[in-house]
């Protein structure tokens, strides 16, 4: 087995809801979850009618794919079935992407830090090294993950563009795919179906046609295909969300706290204690995201984000 670098950290997944009640010893359905960046509620059309006829086909492959999800999919994105490929969440799209363009002796770039870390993972699982010099890859996180922000495009070519969140900005690169940019999607996060893992990317024909000879055979179950052709028949419309972020955004404020301008589904706040403070809160039922210099949690809904202001009140005894 081809060594691992020495520095290699495997990506860690948060603790269960389970673990985290037993932790502070309460039942998990006192626990309210911020850490996910995703929705407080599933997709409306995530209901048992909407995978009756998968499941009563489960035990056969889906021969010839899913062309009804490709165009379904290539309608939404403004583009043709040939540019879409699919993947078991844009997780995989990124490991895929980094496989297909890199391997050992090769240099993929990451255009800010802090941001995701399966990109750096990604990269090392193809055996390709991190720099900026010369990269066979780029990849840019927009908007990004944990801060928020829209940052200028980079220039450089090859560019894997990642919009998990792009439905809350508005702001897409896919108008360039044909100049060496491929963007990734996800049905995670504005469509609501994270446990479903599925997500596409959006190329160039000969991009796409490049990475589906390399993708796994049928990366996306038929439950989680039909799932999300579900959701693209009544898109999501998530001008409530935002309304909502900016409005616990001057809760945080009125505060005294400081997160940063978010283009996401989530506000990142500077701390000089998060770690402390991410543990107080879970003492509150509240999880958070805990990094190095700060706290990210998601947008739920007002009154789950009013327990939060509440939690954060008490966090800094200040008056909520």
């Amino acid at each position: 087995m081809r060594a691992l670098p020495g520095t290699f950290a495997a990506y860690t997944w948060a603790p269960s809801t389970e673990d985290l009640a037993r932790r502070i010893g309460v039942d998990p359905v006192e626990i309210l979850r911020f850490d996910g960046n995703v929705p407080a509620s599933p997709a409306p059309s995530a209901r048992p009618a909407t995978v009756a006829t998968p499941l009563a086909h489960v035990n056969e492959y889906a021969h010839g794919g899913y062309p009804e999800l490709l165009r379904a999919i290539a309608d939404y994105a403004g583009v043709e079935p040939g540019n879409i490929v699919l993947g078991a969440g844009a997780d995989d799209l990124i490991l895929l992407c980094a496989r297909a363009f890199s391997g050992p002796g090769d240099r993929i770039a990451i255009a800010q830090e802090p941001t995701y870390p399966l990109y750096a993972i990604a990269a090392a699982l193809a055996g390709a090294e991190l720099g900026s010099a010369n990269p066979t890859l780029t990849f840019c996180c927009r908007p990004n993950n944990p801060t928020g922000a829209i940052d200028p495009l980079p220039s450089v070519r090859p560019l894997v563009v990642d919009e998990a969140y792009w439905e809350y900005a508005g702001e897409t690169a896919a108008g360039l795919i044909d100049d060496g940019v491929i963007v990734l999607r996800t049905f995670s996060k504005a469509f609501a179906l994270a446990g479903a893992r599925v997500g596409y990317a959006i190329a160039d024909t000969e991009t796409a046609a490049e990475l589906n000879r390399r993708q796994a055979p049928q990366a996306v179950s038929s439950i989680s295909a039909a799932l999300a052709l579900a959701g693209l028949a009544d898109p999501p419309d998530v001008r409530a969300e935002v309304d909502e972020r900016e409005r616990l955004a001057g809760g945080l404020r009125a505060l005294g706290l400081e997160p940063l301008p978010s283009r996401a589904n989530f506000l990142f706040v500077p701390l000089e204690e998060p770690q402390t403070v991410g543990e107080m809160l879970l003492r509150r039922r509240l999880v958070v995201r805990v990094f190095d210099d700060g706290i990210r949690f998601n947008i739920r809904n007002r009154e789950d984000d009013d327990l939060l202001l509440e939690g954060l009140a008490q966090v800094f005894d200040r008056s909520a």
